[in-house]
């Protein structure tokens, strides 16, 4: 309750947006994270069948059924 008088500063705020080192650093981590995506996408839809390696082993014993 004691920062609601700081509310009308929050209204009036005139910031000009991202700093040019601010933008720079959003667009390259962005094309990060999509270049790291598209590769990983590419990289396992490139193969004609999946292989052995993308699948889990089907002896993995989760002790859900112990007593």
């Amino acid at each position: 309750m004691s920062t609601l008088w700081l509310l009308p500063a929050q209204v009036n705020d005139t910031s000009q947006g991202l700093s040019a080192v601010g933008a720079t650093i959003m667009t390259l981590s962005v094309l990060l994270v999509l270049g790291l995506g598209t590769f990983c996408f590419w990289r396992l839809l490139r193969e004609s069948a999946p292989s052995v390696h993308h699948h889990a082993p089907l002896d993995i014993d989760t002790r859900d059924l112990d007593e």
